[in-house]
């Protein structure tokens, strides 16, 4: 016999009339469960104790299968591992991934080289540079039950059942026997608890036949296997408090805080996430809020109808397309992707019962009665995970009479004074944070069937996060062209930045401005401004070419362009009397890519206000000397040779156009010069495809310019989640070292702004937001990667937010202080701001340059772009 049969034959062998006995709870078992034999609930048989290991390897040599699931994967990971099978062979069972006995939490050597080659994991990830502080954070420690924990346990029925719905419904027969508390895929069984034996099988009696359930152990899941069920936990905590789910955040619906006249109402919450810690297992948990309009979309339609009637429907799409919708009847979230005029709660669909109207199925289901029986459907997609086909999208049809528009919208966001009254509620102090910290604690710990939940698996809070050790960086001195200045503690010196001569001035001898006819004052204040502010700056300028329009159109603008700019131009300045973004988007097409100039783009209203005219003319002269290619000032970084990168990405909002990847990469050794490529990307696309020809360029202006290939390049991505990094890793990483070779050595770092951790300073109930430059590299990092949390940016209002960052590859082996200040040293360096900025300012700079391309340009104007970068 050979093949599988010979394969079911060394697992039958010998089974009938043994017991199987307890193994180690870590112990992951092969499927035994197609052995045939017959048993009553509660018998148990055991896997001899002779030469499987040697006889099952032997013949897995000689199978010849094609890799798939079931069996043929099964031979498959024998195969690959066929050394450690043999020496992993245990009395008890034949495992594929088997451990000591007696060392419940030591991992298998199988899985420790999956670790390993997870992430970079050098020796050393802690530095040492500053001085030490004690900070506190948004993380509660998590204690687990050594006699409870996560045991997998694998399912099988015999004969087979297909319900998903039928199989929990044999096995909540039998709960009283597993436990009374489970997790249950249909497949995988997952218990709190470690049965006796390590087959267990039960019989569940239907009308017409016996099902045999056969429930094999697999082995004790570690705490990085368990987070998605810990993190599911909390879900149903949540939902025991009555929060109700956005997203990934829970928020609380029976405390809304109303504004009246914007008819809104902002609902608090919280996000939550369980991870495996340095310090332990821990959830973060921070404080969230979610807007909510109390006016209907309906109301919305009426209001957009009533205003235009020949442009309804095209400005209805344009208003609701992409939106977050919440239905109050369910509480439940759909993103808006269509919105279907030829449809209304008359129209008829099909369900099992047979077809019905919309009006009957909220009637009958709902009992809710729509009163517009005219109005059009909004139609939400939910894309299914895997099937990327559009066939198997799930679609929902839904009453706009019912729905109701949930965050920000556009006409809220340009009203500062709506903006302001709603920060009184979003915008939360560290104190208000550990307050709100608190009460989840106290709420989850004073609730019995919260604290039930938590019981069940052997898990529970306790207060560990006032006792954070973190270290404050020095302060860095910014260099100018004739003067030296601190940043001092709250690294900030826009006084400096306008006192002191810029480090490299281009003078401005060959410039036009673009006016409307009716802003000449603005055109001659923005003139008069800037000769009296340049001296200061050490600029120069020159007489410009004005050109006066008599028409605000944006052709007017397209044509003066096309006409007026020359080789010789240095840049354009375009007074505008309004913001318009069809406009701003023309004039950028034209100078970014069909006659590619640095462009100034400023509004008129802003040259009117003579009170700050004179601050604004200082801030427009730096952002324009950017452009033309010159240096504001710059900061000591002692790198010799060294290229520093940075990637981000762009994806439309509305998911209708292309993403856009930008790269962007230091020519010079202070690091004021930039190279600027940007990549056209399909929808939604976070990976970037076109690195290596980016790079290439990059690396051959560096050569020009300097007469040498770098020795070591050091990349910041910027975009990628937690989901992403493996990913990045093998695929990013990988076009970069195909250029570099062994020549140049390669350290990629990932940038992650999105995030909820919050550090605070201070003790007992006054906290505040930690100064710029604080570190933490301990304690709240990942227990398996090489990471660390950097406060870059002074915050005077609400809660600093700490910048991630996750060191994926360092062949230069610099270590992490040079890597952590040198982190904090670009920071300084974005010329849009004179101060610190979150990230450094290569990614800055690609974040703005993805962000113009994205939503202004939307074509590969990659070379036009090179060796400039265009500021918003």
């Amino acid at each position: 016999m050979s093949g599988r049969g010979n394969l079911l034959n060394l697992f039958n062998k010998n089974t009938r009339s043994s017991e199987i006995s307890s193994s180690s709870e870590d112990h992951e078992n092969d499927s035994g469960l197609d052995i045939d034999h017959s048993a009553s609930s509660g018998e148990f048989h055991r896997l001899p104790k002779d030469s499987i290991g040697s006889d099952l390897l032997k013949t897995i040599r000689n199978i010849d299968i094609s890799v798939g699931r079931g069996r043929a994967q099964i031979i498959k990971n024998f195969r690959s591992n066929e050394t450690k099978l043999g020496e992993n062979i245990d009395d008890t069972t034949c495992s594929i991934h088997s451990k000591d006995t007696n060392n419940d939490e030591s991992t298998s050597s199988l899985e420790n080289m999956k670790l390993n080659n997870d992430g970079f994991f050098p020796n050393v990830v802690h530095g040492s540079k500053g001085s030490s502080v004690m900070l506190s954070c948004n993380y509660i420690g998590l204690k687990t039950d050594e006699n409870k924990g996560v045991y997998h346990y694998e399912v099988r029925f015999l004969p087979a059942v297909d319900s998903v719905h039928l199989r929990n419904k044999y096995l909540n027969e039998h709960m009283d026997k597993i436990g009374g508390t489970k997790t249950f895929d249909g497949t995988s069984l997952y218990l709190p608890i470690l049965l006796e034996n390590q087959m267990t099988v039960f019989f569940s009696k239907t009308m017409d036949m016996e099902v045999e359930i056969r429930i094999l152990f697999k082995k004790k899941e570690p705490f990085k296997n368990c987070l998605h069920l810990y993190n599911i936990l909390f879900d149903r905590i949540m939902k025991t408090l009555n929060y109700v789910r956005f997203d990934r955040k829970q928020f609380d619906p029976s405390r809304p805080k109303i504004i009246p006249l914007a008819k809104l109402e902002v609902w608090p919450g919280y996000v939550t996430a369980v991870d495996e810690l340095e310090g332990g297992l821990m959830l973060c948990c921070d404080v969230s809020h979610r807007i909510l309009c109390q006016r209907t979309v309906l109301d919305m339609l009426i209001d957009i109808y009533q205003q235009n009637v020949n442009s309804y429907q095209e400005r209805a799409k344009k208003t609701l397309i992409g939106n977050i919708v919440l239905t109050r009847y369910n509480n439940r979230t759909y993103k808006i992707s269509e919105v279907c005029f030829d449809q209304s709660p008359q129209s008829i669909f099909h369900t099992k019962s047979g077809p019905t109207s919309y009006l009957q199925y909220y009637k009958k289901y709902h009992n809710i009665n729509i009163k517009d029986i005219n109005q059009p459907l909004l139609l939400s997609i939910k894309k299914t995970r895997g099937t990327p086909e559009d066939t198997d999208n799930i679609e929902f049809r839904l009453i706009p009479e019912l729905c109701y528009l949930t965050g920000l919208r556009e006409e809220v966001r340009s009203d500062n004074k709506l903006m302001r009254e709603i920060a009184t509620y979003t915008r939360v102090t560290p104190n208000q944070r550990k307050v709100a910290l608190d009460k989840f604690y106290d709420n989850v710990s004073n609730t019995p069937a919260a604290r039930e939940i938590l019981d069940r698996w052997g898990l529970a809070l306790f207060r560990n996060y006032n006792n954070l050790k973190g270290r404050q960086l020095d302060s860095e001195q910014i260099y100018f062209a004739k003067k030296v200045v601190s940043a001092g503690q709250n690294a900030e010196f826009s006084k400096e930045a306008v006192k002191n001569e810029m480090l490299e001035a281009i003078h401005l001898n060959n410039w036009i401005i673009i006016h409307f006819k009716t802003d000449l004052r603005a055109a001659i204040s923005l003139l008069d401004n800037m000769k009296q502010c340049c001296r200061s700056l050490g600029m120069s300028i020159s007489k410009p070419t004005i050109i006066s329009l008599d028409h605000d159109r944006i052709d007017a603008f397209i044509d003066a362009l096309r006409r007026n700019i020359a080789m010789e131009t240095q840049i354009v300045v375009c007074i505008c009397p309004n913001n318009r973004d069809d406009r701003y988007s023309a004039i950028k097409k034209i100078c970014c890519s069909e006659l590619p100039v640095p462009s100034q783009v400023i509004n008129a209203k802003t040259l009117c206000n003579e009170s700050k005219n004179r601050s604004i003319v200082q801030k427009v002269i730096l952002q324009m000397n950017c452009k033309m290619g010159g240096s504001l000032w710059t900061v000591k970084i002692p790198f010799k040779n060294v290229m520093i990168c940075g990637i981000d990405s762009y994806h439309d909002p509305s998911n209708r156009g292309n993403s856009v990847a930008a790269f962007v990469a230091s020519l010079n050794a202070s690091y004021t010069q930039w190279y600027s490529k940007a990549v056209v990307q399909t929808k939604s696309e976070e990976i970037v495809n076109g690195l290596t020809s980016a790079f290439e360029a990059a690396l051959q202006i560096y050569k020009k310019r300097n007469g040498c290939l770098p020795d070591g390049v050091i990349i910041y991505r910027d975009g990628v989640g937690d989901g992403q990094l493996s990913t990045c890793s093998s695929f990013e990483i990988p076009q970069f070292a195909s250029v570099c070779g062994s020549r140049i050595k390669i350290t990629f770092i990932v940038v992650q702004k999105r995030i909820n951790t919050r550090i605070f300073s201070g003790s007992a109930n006054q906290f505040d937001n930690p100064l710029p430059g604080t570190l933490v590299d301990k304690h709240i990092t990942r227990a398996h990667m090489y990471d660390f949390f950097l406060v870059s940016q002074l915050v005077r209002q609400g809660t600093v937010s700490p910048t991630h960052f996750v060191v994926l590859q360092d062949d230069a082996k610099y270590g992490p202080d040079i890597i952590q200040k040198l982190s904090y040293k670009l920071c300084f360096l974005y010329y849009n701001w004179a101060g610190t900025v979150r990230i450094p300012a290569c990614c800055m700079y690609a974040h703005k340059l993805a962000y113009l391309i994205g939503q202004s340009i939307q074509r590969n104007v990659a070379d036009s772009l090179s060796e400039k970068l265009f500021y918003l």
